[in-house]
C-alpha cells in the first residue's frame, strides 16, 4: 500500500518567509557594512557579508537609496526618541546633558549617528521628515537648556554636530581599546559649555593604555633595485 505524501505547504508562504528573511538579513549587513565604511559602501560587500547573491538584494532593494533608507530610518527614530525622552526631564541641562550623553553611547556602538544626521537622501521624503523631527526637538532641548541659564547661549545646532564629528573620530581611533575615552571627552565638552558648576570627570584612561590604542603598524618601504 503506498504511503500518502504530506500536503505541500501553502503556494507562496515559504517564499514570503525566506523573502523576509532575507531582507531583515541585508539590512543587518547593510548596517554593518555603512558603519565601517559609510553609506556609499559597495553594494557587494553587503550582498557578501549577508551571504546572499546580487539578485536576491537588487529583488529586495532595486534602489540603492530604499537600502539606505531602510538602515538610517531605523536609526533616526532612535535618537528621536532619544531626543524626546531628554526632553521630558524635569531639569533642562541635565535633560540637554543626558541626550548628549546618549547619542555619544550610541556612536561608540553604532557609527552611523553623524551619518544619519548629515547625509544627504532626496528621494526620501520619510527619512528627511523624520530628521526635521528630531532636528526640531533638538533645538527645543538646546533653547530649554539656555533658558535655565545651564547652557552658555552662543551654543548653536550646528555646535552638536561638530561634537559628533570630534568624538566619531575619537571612536574610530581608540574607542574599541580605551572605551571611558569617549565619555570623558564629552565631560570635559559640556563642562566647557556650562555657566557654572562643573561636573566631576569620568576617571582617565591610562596613558600607557591610549599610546597603545593610537599606535598603527608602521608602514613598509620597498627598498631600491641596485642600479647596474
Amino acid at each position: 500500500m503506498a504511503t500518502s505524501r504530506p500536503a505541500p505547504p501553502a503556494s507562496g508562504t515559504p517564499l514570503r518567509k525566506d523573502a523576509e528573511r532575507n531582507r531583515q538579513r541585508i539590512i543587518d549587513a547593510a548596517r554593518a557594512v555603512f558603519a565601517e565604511q559609510g553609506a556609499h559602501a559597495p553594494v557587494e560587500e553587503i550582498a557578501k557579508r549577508a551571504g546572499v547573491g546580487m539578485g536576491t538584494l537588487y529583488r529586495r532593494f532595486p534602489d540603492r537609496t530604499e537600502l539606505v533608507e531602510a538602515v538610517f530610518l531605523e536609526r533616526a527614530q532612535r535618537y528621536l526618541d532619544a531626543a524626546n525622552e531628554s526632553l521630558r526631564h524635569e531639569d533642562a541641562w541635565q535633560g540637554f546633558r543626558s541626550y548628549l550623553e546618549r547619542l555619544c553611547a550610541m556612536q561608540a556602538e553604532d557609527r552611523l549617528v553623524t551619518d544619519v544626521l548629515t547625509l544627504t537622501l532626496p528621494t526620501s521624503p520619510t527619512l528627511q521628515e523624520l530628521r526635521k523631527r528630531l532636528y526640531a526637538t533638538q533645538n527645543r532641548l538646546i533653547r530649554a537648556a539656555k533658558r535655565s541659564g545651564g547652557l552658555r547661549p552662543d551654543f548653536t545646532p550646528e555646535d552638536v554636530v561638530v561634537l559628533l564629528v570630534a568624538n566619531s573620530a575619537i571612536v574610530r581611533a581608540v574607542g574599541d581599546e580605551v572605551p571611558e575615552t569617549s565619555p570623558r571627552f564629552l565631560a570635559l565638552t559640556l563642562d566647557a559649555l556650562r555657566t557654572d558648576r562643573p561636573s566631576p570627570l569620568p576617571s582617565a584612561p591610562s596613558s600607557e593604555r591610549l599610546l597603545r590604542a593610537m599606535q598603527r603598524p608602521a608602514v613598509k618601504t620597498r627598498r631600491r633595485a641596485d642600479s647596474a
